[in-house]
């Protein structure tokens, strides 16, 4: 993942290899094994590193792409931890997607490898300058590596699940990308993961189980069913604690909150530190009826409006966008009737505030 990004960076000021080796005061070599994977840029040590970034950024480099670096290295790591082979023997606690909260950008990365889908943060990028011959579009791991990821994710789920001290952490997030098995594969399992779990737990108000059951029941919609999920929302949200945990993962799943969290125990704190502008706009561009959590974004949306009344506000475009996708919602058949009562409580809330939409809807 790394070397792919370098080389994305390095096309993007654009150098050759050459060009890039004389500038960074290496030989081309060194270069095309980073590129190439033979030798990993996360080996490099991090002086070096570190200046290497920085030059990178004066000769022009695209700074998205710049940016991502950091966790392309430890999407990399992630994931030859758990293509491991002797998944089943290692220590669970030096599993790597057990050590902190994924992003949205690191996750994505992750699955740029594995399912071969542009990360969210590069769409709209020239990625892919015309080239002779044949040349990788991407950096996707060949088909046995991705059906052995799926695998191995179930494996460390159990793994995490069971013994005296369960990391939830690791469970959770190996729950989570388990569910991204374009395959759906994970759907049985998922299923009686979800049933393990109702059988063991009702939520009275936050605890290190609800972000932990909230994954599972995403996943499962993602593999198709998306009954739990909105049982979930129905019922697993009884108190402020949990609402506001909704909330502050979401922030901090989009950036808004910018410095990486060890566990999921910042949840159900105040909402401070963030805006919302930013998680705004990721859940308007998905309130689509075929998007497969499109009942929690549009919950999400709800309750960010109710805690940040002002953000349509100071942003009517925006307001406007979020008006005409409200009221295209209420025409599907696709989402549950408790979202369909939010939809109308957000429509009628925005049309208080003057907003009148930009013609696309009704």
């Amino acid at each position: 993942m790394t070397g792919y990004l370098i080389k994305l960076i390095r096309e993007s000021i654009p150098l050759t290899q050459e060009q890039l080796a004389v500038d960074l005061d290496v030989d081309r070599a060194t270069v095309q094994s980073w590129e190439s994977g033979r030798r990993s840029f996360t080996a490099v040590p991090l002086g070096q590193a570190i200046a290497v970034r920085h030059r990178l950024g004066r000769l022009g480099a695209n700074p998205t792409l710049l940016a991502a670096l950091d966790d392309a290295a430890e999407a990399d790591l992630i994931l030859a931890a758990v293509l491991d082979q002797h998944v089943t023997q290692s220590d669970i606690a030096e599993q790597p997607l057990g050590w902190s909260v994924l992003t949205h950008r690191l996750t994505d990365l992750i699955l740029w490898a594995v399912l071969g889908q542009t990360p969210s943060f590069a769409r709209g990028l020239p990625l892919t300058p015309p080239r002779r011959g044949p040349v990788a579009s991407g950096p996707t791991l060949p088909v046995d590596q991705r059906h052995t990821f799926f695998a191995h994710l179930q494996v460390l789920a159990e793994r995490a699940a069971t013994g005296r001290d369960p990391n939830v952490l690791l469970h959770r997030q190996a729950c989570f990308l388990a569910g991204m098995d374009p395959t759906r594969a994970a759907a049985a399992w998922l299923a009686h993961t979800t049933a393990r779990a109702r059988r063991r737990s009702a939520f009275h108000t936050w605890s290190p189980l609800w972000p932990d059951a909230r994954s599972v029941v995403t996943s499962l919609a993602n593999q198709g069913d998306p009954e739990p999920l909105r049982h979930f929302i129905a019922r697993a949200h009884p108190d402020d604690a949990c609402e506001r945990a909704a909330l502050n993962y979401s922030a901090y799943w989009v950036g808004e909150i910018p410095y990486r969290q060890r566990d999921d125990s910042f949840m159900p704190g105040p909402l401070i530190d963030w805006h919302g502008s930013v998680l705004l706009r990721h859940l308007v561009g998905r309130l689509d009826p075929a998007h497969p959590f499109v009942d929690l974004n549009i919950h999400n949306v709800w309750a960010l409006l109710a805690a940040r009344r002002s953000l349509v506000l100071d942003n009517p475009n925006q307001g406007r966008e979020l008006l005409d996708r409200t009221i295209e919602l209420l025409d599907s058949d696709r989402i549950s009737a408790q979202s369909r009562q939010e939809l109308t409580s957000i429509v009628y809330s925005l049309r208080a505030d003057g907003l009148t939409g930009t013609g696309t809807g009704r």
